[in-house]
């Protein structure tokens, strides 16, 4: 994006508000909307209890604005820690060729996360699901200068996790344990460090 896209967008965009950890966001009622600070996740309940999260959403990332995260029945979103969000102006459209475009982009970037997810899910150990996921968060992050190296801040529960890699929070806990014996993480309170990238890569299938 170049500053005039920026102010073009900028244009498109109206009030901010605020929202304590646990909110939903309720799009069948709500505009779309940028996050600019916190994490939220998009998540699907079952009526038992149970949960299955299907993305995590960071600051940057819109939502409402592609097919995934426009309103939809049994989607959710959730604010995973307090959040700030800037709603679109009503009748918003993305307007410029070259903000169109970016926001193309965002929308394929979001469904190729959504097909590693499903393979992570359906084919992957419980290791690789974890590796995978750390890679990916920490790229994410590092898009947008939210990483110190190869540590960021991890401001999730494990109980997220488990909904997020569909396993038990039991088996979460186990498998954080058994990566930091093996030297592949460190974790200081919600502060996590990949400590050894191509064993990690390996594990997970992915390459740099």
């Amino acid at each position: 994006m170049q500053d005039d896209d920026v102010s073009a967008l900028e244009a498109r965009l109206g009030r901010m508000e605020a929202y304590a950890a646990g909110k939903d966001l309720e799009l069948t009622t709500s505009p779309p909307m940028f996050l600019l600070s916190g994490w939220a996740c998009l998540a699907h309940s079952l009526r038992d209890g149970r949960r299955q999260i299907l993305a995590f959403v960071l600051p940057g990332d819109g939502i409402g604005f592609d097919l995934l995260t426009r309103s939809q029945r049994s989607v959710e979103v959730l604010a995973l820690t307090p959040l700030k969000v800037r709603y679109a102006q009503p009748g918003f459209v993305a307007g410029a060729e070259r903000l169109s475009r970016v926001f193309a982009g965002a929308a394929a970037a979001q469904q190729g996360r959504m097909i590693d997810h499903m393979v992570r899910l359906g084919r992957q150990t419980a290791l690789e699901r974890m590796a995978h996921l750390l890679l990916e968060l920490h790229a994410r992050l590092a898009e947008i200068g939210e990483t110190r190296g190869e540590s960021f801040h991890l401001p999730i529960k494990q109980e997220i996790l488990a909904d997020a890699l569909g396993l038990s929070l039991v088996h979460v806990n186990r498998t954080l344990q058994q990566m930091r014996r093996e030297g592949l993480i460190d974790m200081r309170g919600s502060q996590m460090t990949l400590l050894d990238r191509a064993a990690l890569e390996a594990a997970s299938d992915q390459s740099s």
